[in-house]
């Protein structure tokens, strides 16, 4: 038997390389929609990290962000300095996310250049002026008319006059958690002093007593001092005299301890000063400051470019149906279609034939644009103890599986739209919409709550998944494979639904009239 082709039939192979050459053909010579494909997401890209702020893309954060430099390594309370009873004090404040800066020319270029509204410096002399303040005469007096005296105490707020609203919210907050270091402190001392002999001395010569007129003839006085009755019950000796002073200082002691139970006047932190029973810390957050506004004038390395490349890459992926549609619609308004129709062609050659170039193409702009993501922006494309092969495999089989969904939705439009209005109708809108909806636009983490499952509604919403899951750019989190093959295989799944949705429709449409 002859392996020979039957007379009048074309080999599928070379068929479906000839359409394959055919489309290709066809779209290189389409300059525009080269254009669009290549050129506008990096342009989108570009200018959206130009405009946008370093908090573009990243979660919503209930947290108040106060950055505070602490230049402090004196010794304070129990050894430790008091730029450390400041942080702790902060950080045991609810709703607040304590973002620590290196060094004061950081802090500064960072208010300079409006990315921090203000910056609290803790200075060195701070555990020095700290331990300096007192309530009795010769020690420093750290308060005034509208709270702590910053500059006594050697701390200073670095402010960005632009941004007034924000700066005097963390000059507040920095008056709060001062006034709750110092002030405890200065109680907790000067109730210390109430038994120092230097103190009962004083109260002893300043306290007078009114004598019974029966014994106003031993004392030859109506009144006599609190040291002098000191003197007469110890019999001038030193020993008894100390005693009896001590004995002195501990009732002081007691009575204001029992007048002010509520409080416990010997602690010298805020939680001991009203016997707080919360005893865990970490209501608010505290981090090393990270910058995530990139460098230079692009911006290289901004975390909002972890976000804009695969989000744009995505969305024009899927705008790979308005070329695909198109070509369907002008081959049946030129006839080549019929003539398709009734050659000798495989159908299957024929769809494969449209599918497979634009398939091509629509991974070549995927990886243009990851490539360029990462040679111009500074983007990462993965975790860095990743080898770079298997960051590379990832990427592929997101960008394949993505390109496979988005063909596929192409081919279903094109088997339908029989004008070009109808392309853009059925194919731009919805492709817009689906973005938008899946997060391509707008990102997820902006959506509301309890919305955000609409997002996996969409084929978009699935690969954005799995590029966030591979791209997050937290070097601290392990992206899950398995997360990412789900993505894949979501998406493949989608494909090949539509792909079979498609291939009935243009088989039916490509019947030999009768």
């Amino acid at each position: 038997m002859s392996n020979e082709p039957a007379r009048g039939q074309t080999p599928a192979g070379l068929a479906l390389w000839a359409m394959m050459g055919r489309e290709i053909r066809g779209v290189v010579r389409d300059r525009k929609t080269i254009v669009t494909l290549f050129v506008l997401p990096l342009a989108c890209i570009l200018l959206l990290g130009l405009l946008l702020g370093e908090n573009f893309g990243r979660k919503s954060d209930d947290h108040f962000r106060i950055s505070l430099v602490d230049l402090d390594h004196g010794v304070g309370l129990d050894g430790i300095p008091w730029g450390q009873w400041v942080r702790r004090d902060l950080r045991e404040s609810p709703d607040l996310r304590i973002e620590l800066i290196e060094s004061l020319d950081e802090a500064e270029a960072l208010v300079a250049s409006h990315r921090r509204a203000a910056v609290i410096v803790l200075g060195p002399s701070l555990s020095e002026k700290i331990n300096q303040c007192s309530f009795l005469s010769g020690g420093l007096n750290p308060f005034h008319r509208d709270g702590v005296d910053l500059d006594k105490i050697g701390v200073r707020i670095i402010k960005d006059p632009r941004q007034g609203i924000s700066t005097a919210i963390i000059e507040q907050v920095a008056q709060v958690s001062l006034m709750r270091v110092v002030l405890p402190w200065m109680i907790g001392k000067a109730f210390a002093q109430l038994g120092d002999p230097e103190f009962i001395e004083i109260l002893a010569s300043g306290a007078h007593v009114p004598v019974p007129s029966k014994l106003i003839w031993f004392f030859r006085k109506d009144a006599v001092t609190l040291k002098e009755l000191l003197v007469l019950a110890s019999e001038g000796k030193k020993e008894s005299m100390d005693l009896y002073k001590g004995k002195i200082g501990e009732g002081i002691k007691r009575a204001l301890s029992t007048q002010f139970s509520r409080y416990n006047l010997t602690g010298k932190t805020w939680a001991s000063l009203v016997k707080s029973t919360r005893t865990e810390e970490g209501h608010g957050l505290e981090e090393a400051f990270r910058d995530q506004d990139g460098k230079g004038w692009l911006r290289r390395g901004a975390q909002r470019y972890q976000v804009l490349v695969p989000s744009y890459t995505v969305l024009f992926l899927f705008l790979v149906v308005m070329p695909i549609a198109g070509t369907f619609v002008l081959e049946r308004q030129r006839g080549t279609w019929m003539r398709l129709v009734i050659s000798p062609i495989p159908k299957w050659t024929i769809i494969l034939g449209k599918s497979i170039p634009y398939l091509v193409l629509s991974m070549i702009q995927g990886i243009m644009l990851l490539v360029l993501g990462r040679l111009l922006f500074g983007m990462s494309w993965g975790p860095d103890h990743w080898s770079f092969a298997s960051q590379s495999l990832a990427l592929v089989a997101l960008l394949a599986s993505t390109s496979i969904a988005g063909v596929s939705i192409a081919l279903l439009v094109g088997s339908y739209a029989q004008t070009m209005s109808q392309v853009s109708l059925w194919g731009l809108m919805p492709s817009l919409g689906l973005a938008l909806l899946g997060g391509c636009i707008l990102p997820r983490e902006m959506f509301p709550e309890q919305s955000r499952w609409i997002s996996f509604l969409t084929p978009h919403g699935w690969a954005l998944e799995g590029f966030r899951e591979l791209l997050d750019g937290n070097q601290a989190a392990e992206p899950s494979v398995g997360v990412i093959a789900r993505s894949c295989l979501v998406l493949v799944s989608m494909g090949i639904a539509l792909w079979l949705l498609s291939w009935f429709r243009l088989a039916g449409q490509m019947k030999p009239a009768r």
